[in-house]
C-alpha cells in the first residue's frame, strides 16, 4: 500500500514538473516566431552526442537566429538519459548511410600499426555520428519550430 503512494506521489511530481514547464513556454511573451526559433535550435543542438556543450551550442544557435535562449535550453532535452542511446544510435545509422562507410569488426592485434587502424576507425566512428547528428539534429529542428509555432498560435487564440 505504501509502495503504491510513493509510486502516485513521483509520478504526480514528474507531471507537475512538465506542467509547470509547458506552461512557462506557453506564456513567454515574446514573439511565436522568436520562441519557436528558440525551440527549434535547442532541438539541434540537443540531437550532438556533445554532453554538457549542448546548453552552450543550444545558446549561440539561439542567438545567431534571434530565437529564444530559455526555450533553446528547454529544446536541448530532446537528449536526456532515457533518449541518448536510441538517438546517438540513429544519429549513426543516417550518418553511415549519408557516408556509405561499412563499419566491420575487424580483429586487430596489438601493435603500432593497429593504433593507426585504431585512431582511423575511431575518427570514422566520429565524422559519421556526426555527420547524422547534423542532419538529424536539422530535420528534428524544423519539425519542431512548426509543432511550437503551431501550439504557441492555438495557444494565443484560446487565451
Amino acid at each position: 500500500m505504501q509502495h503504491n503512494v510513493k509510486k502516485r506521489r513521483k509520478s504526480l511530481s514528474i507531471k507537475r514538473y512538465w506542467h509547470y514547464y509547458k506552461l512557462r513556454l506557453l506564456r513567454l511573451k515574446e514573439n511565436p516566431h522568436k520562441i519557436a526559433r528558440g525551440f527549434a535550435a535547442g532541438v539541434f543542438a540537443g540531437c550532438f552526442p556533445l554532453m554538457g556543450l549542448q546548453f552552450v551550442m543550444a545558446i549561440i544557435f539561439a542567438f545567431i537566429l534571434k530565437g529564444n535562449k530559455f526555450t533553446a535550453i528547454i529544446g536541448t532535452w530532446i537528449s536526456n538519459p532515457f533518449t541518448y542511446v536510441p538517438l546517438f544510435l540513429f544519429n549513426f545509422q543516417v550518418g553511415k548511410f549519408c557516408l556509405s562507410f561499412f563499419i566491420d569488426n575487424h580483429h586487430i592485434e596489438f601493435s603500432w600499426d593497429s593504433l593507426k587502424q585504431i585512431s582511423d576507425l575511431g575518427t570514422e566512428i566520429t565524422t559519421t555520428l556526426l555527420l547524422g547528428s547534423f542532419i538529424v539534429g536539422l530535420c528534428f529542428s524544423f519539425v519542431a519550430y512548426y509543432v511550437i509555432l503551431y501550439l504557441l498560435k492555438k495557444w494565443k487564440k484560446i487565451s
